[in-house]
């Protein structure tokens, strides 16, 4: 027999000033308490510049003691919805699932709506200008083949930073240099994307230490730059560089900057070998 289960998006507010909301969670009404998952708390940190782990924590800890399972569905969320701060619920949805593993797949179908960044739409985003760049630095010789690797000295697409965490390039000579692509041109940009690059920028860093160069490339026309300052300013947090591929003057800067660091590499090897 289906069982009907009320739920919530969990949406982190971290300044109410600014108005802004990032989905990071689920929370579900159960018989016996509350299911509390969080699946993108790196978002948070992106914003904030720290880690909102320990507050999710005793968040779900303070969630669950106020909760009542003995009370009806309405008044359990209304009692909850009372309790919130810095993070929200969303307004009250509900799915039914007939067992444990369908009520796992009813949670994965909603955590890929509403709370994960497609990755479809991600890479139709940032394609073009991902696509702009690798030509250019084709023609130039100098974008890695898939026989060529980092100690090539070339740039190498699509790197991996960590587990499910790609930058969009990568190139190696003293340093790592990582670049993360983010496309501004759409109407409405989400500021989610933004979060996403720069966390892959944060993430790199943690990873590789202080012998990297963070790179955030950005693409909108500079009449339009004003419109999407909140998610420059988001990226810029995070890069050593930033630069605007609609920018002509940018965009030579950047393939200097992996034109520059490939020569770099190069007079190493010479000098290794002399």
């Amino acid at each position: 027999m289906d069982r009907i289960y009320s739920y919530a998006i969990l949406q982190a507010a971290p300044d109410a000033r600014r108005g802004e909301r990032v989905n990071i969670g689920l929370l579900v009404l159960k018989d016996d308490g509350l299911d509390i998952q969080v699946f993108e708390s790196r978002k948070i940190r992106a914003l904030t510049g720290r880690s909102w782990d320990s507050f999710i924590d005793s968040y779900s800890t303070m969630m669950r003691s106020v909760d009542d399972p003995s009370l009806s569905k309405e008044e359990r969320f209304t009692y909850l919805s009372a309790a919130q701060g810095d993070i929200l619920l969303s307004k009250r949805g509900w799915f039914e699932a007939a067992s444990e593993d369908q009520y796992k797949s009813r949670v994965r179908e909603i955590v890929k709506v509403s709370i994960s960044r497609p990755a479809p739409e991600r890479k139709r985003d940032d394609s073009s200008i991902v696509s702009e760049i690798s030509s250019d630095l084709r023609s130039a010789k100098i974008l890695a083949s898939k026989d060529d690797g980092l100690n090539s000295g070339k740039v190498v697409k699509n790197y991996k930073v960590e587990i499910g965490l790609e930058a969009d390039f990568a190139q190696l000579n003293s340093k790592l240099h990582v670049a993360s692509v983010l496309d501004l041109r759409a109407a409405h940009p989400h500021l989610a994307q933004a979060a996403l690059k720069a966390v892959i920028l944060d993430r790199a860093e943690a990873v590789y230490g202080a012998r990297i160069h963070k790179i955030g490339v950005y693409a909108v026309a500079p009449a339009r730059r004003w419109e999407v300052m909140e998610n420059i300013t988001l990226l810029e947090r995070y890069a050593d560089d930033v630069v605007n591929w609609e920018d002509p003057s940018d965009r030579r800067g950047l393939k200097r900057m992996f034109f520059d660091a490939y020569n770099s590499h190069m007079d190493i090897q010479t000098d290794k070998h002399a």
